[in-house]
């Protein structure tokens, strides 16, 4: 039997994409733990923010994930340096359907929303079959 490692933020991409495994990701100085699928991924990585959108809060990555009760969306914010806050913030939200979660994701409002609201609701639902 072929034993796997447990995953890591670092470790999340397209390549992993409909596969299920196990997860350990960082929020709030712990770890969130389980095993799911990955249905949908988006990074700014492979992104380039318009110029004026680098200096105001944008969405960093976010994947959604499918475990055997309920759909988890994770997401990593980038908050530029402000009075009111800086730095990276982990977002997490569970939901019983994808549905729900696309509901949150369309009430997102970040500079960078256009590049990933849409494509990772529609991969989400093309893996979750």
């Amino acid at each position: 039997m072929l034993l796997s490692r447990t995953l890591t933020e670092k470790d999340i991409d397209a390549t992993r994409l409909g596969r299920r495994r196990s997860y350990s990701l960082p929020r709030n100085g712990q770890a969130l733990r389980f095993t799911g699928k990955l249905l949908g991924y988006y990074s700014i990585a492979g992104d380039c923010l318009e110029p004026a959108a680098q200096y105001q809060t944008h969405l960093e990555s976010i994947a959604i994930f499918k475990t055997r009760t309920r759909y988890l969306l994770y997401y990593v914010i980038q908050h530029p340096a402000s009075e009111i806050s800086t730095g990276r913030q982990v977002g997490l939200r569970a939901a019983s359907t994808l549905d729900d979660l696309a509901v949150f994701i369309d009430s997102m409002h970040y500079a960078n929303k256009k590049s990933f609201a849409h494509a990772v609701i529609d991969d989400a639902r093309a893996q979750d079959k």
